[in-house]
């Protein structure tokens, strides 16, 4: 156990290479707030608040939806798409333009638990599988790298990087646990969404 203990004192050691970004990185860690697999059948559409000091997302597992910001801007999402709104706007999401859109929070939802519920949503017709979530990021250091960030952040599954090759499998996975009860399936989940968000933020700095 002291040899062990001795690794770990040298590794803590070791000299840091100083990376701004890096270390602005490592404070993006999420205080899971709200997380919500939503199975939408068409008609559909929902209103999302804005939220101060958080960070909304979307993920979609099945079909195919459009998110529509606050200042107008407009994002066509399909399956394997990931969505992330690093200011926390309010925005709108729904399968047509003339699609009713009330507030999320007023639709009933299935509650797994206090942060993690299930939402059925809609007329019956088409189902498009969404994994929304609403985070907030408690560190100074992180609210100050979203600043940076744009309204909306989109990787779409045609044009996503090509070392993303474990998307799909960590949307299947996501889509499972979301569709059974298995214990520990929230956690899961919602370590699963905290790694999109990061990767997204990551993939965005990468290329801009």
């Amino acid at each position: 156990m002291s040899s062990v203990a001795g690794i770990l004192t040298d590794i803590h050691h070791v000299p840091a290479r100083h990376d701004p970004l890096a270390e602005a990185l490592h404070f993006l860690r999420m205080d899971g707030m709200f997380y919500c697999p939503s199975e939408l059948t068409e008609p559909w559409g929902i209103e999302l608040p804005p939220m101060p000091d958080c960070l909304w997302f979307h993920v979609v597992t099945k079909g195919q939806c459009t998110l529509l910001e606050s200042t107008g801007e407009r994002v066509e999402m399909q399956a394997g798409d990931i969505a992330v709104l690093p200011h926390g706007a309010g925005h709108r999401a729904f399968d047509a333009d003339e699609s009713p859109t009330p507030l999320v929070f007023d639709l009933p939802h299935e509650y797994v638990s206090r942060q993690y519920a299930i939402l059925r949503h809609g007329g019956g017709g088409t189902r498009t599988d969404v994994i929304c979530g609403v985070v907030h990021l408690g560190h100074p250091v992180a609210r100050n790298l979203l600043t940076m960030l744009p309204e909306i952040i989109h990787i779409d599954a045609a044009s996503r990087p090509a070392d993303w090759h474990w998307l799909p499998t960590m949307l299947s996975l996501m889509a499972t646990e979301t569709a059974s009860a298995q214990p520990g399936g929230e956690t899961v989940v919602t370590r699963l969404c905290d790694v999109l968000v990061i990767q997204a933020i990551r993939s965005w700095i990468e290329s801009d």
